[in-house]
């Protein structure tokens, strides 16, 4: 069976470096009968940034793999947002995002580099009117994976001014369009499951 491994927007580190900045505290929802001062709902909206060369806004966040999960199966990085669309917002624009992780099993030795998945997604029509559009950065593997194992993590929206894209732009990708607020909600890994726990306190 397939489950998630959650990981809420209040779970996460906003980091704040050079070319970075942190993502700002946005309205999502709001009541009619309410003023703003006194009520609503509020998320960590990412901006579409300027900032010289270019802005990343960057979340990090560890996961462990729970004692439930079907070793050495793949799993699907994925997050929830809201698109908040602004006024100059539309329909086939385009979001520059990045996932860079390490997944480290208990014990092993720190890998030297990391792994960054960086994705184009075009927004849709339907997704400037929801509540909760899911974007996938595909299936990623390790073929040793165990339960307990760590996946140390970083996404981000990435904006990169004119002059830059060479330099601040990953290869074969188009710079970030989106013309509003990528607000998250939720980053989630799908896994599979083939037991309720371990029989063992560190092994299946």
């Amino acid at each position: 069976m397939w489950d998630d491994v959650r990981v809420t927007a209040d779970m996460v580190s906003l980091g704040e470096l050079q070319h970075t900045q942190a993502p700002k505290k946005v309205r999502l929802y709001g009541n009619l009968q309410r003023s703003p001062s006194y009520s609503g709902i509020w998320g960590y909206g990412f901006d579409h940034g300027r900032d010289g060369k270019g802005l990343f806004q960057n979340a990090y966040f560890n996961v462990q793999l729970p004692h439930s999960y079907m070793e050495g199966s793949e799993i699907e990085p994925h997050v929830h947002v809201r698109l908040l669309p602004g006024s100059e917002a539309e329909a086939g624009q385009q979001l520059l995002l990045e996932f860079e992780y390490v997944w480290v099993n208990v014990h092993e030795k720190a890998p030297g580099d990391t792994n960054i998945i960086p994705m184009n997604y075009t927004v849709k029509p339907e997704d400037l009117e929801g509540g909760n559009t899911l974007i996938s950065f595909g299936f990623i593997e390790k073929s040793n994976s165990g339960i307990s194992s760590m996946l140390c993590c970083r996404f981000s929206r990435i904006t990169i001014e004119e002059g830059w894209e060479d330099y601040w732009r990953p290869k074969g990708f188009k710079n970030d369009g989106f013309k509003g607020i990528m607000v998250l909600l939720e980053f989630d890994f799908h896994i599979q499951k083939d037991s309720a726990g371990s029989k063992e306190l560190y092994s299946k």
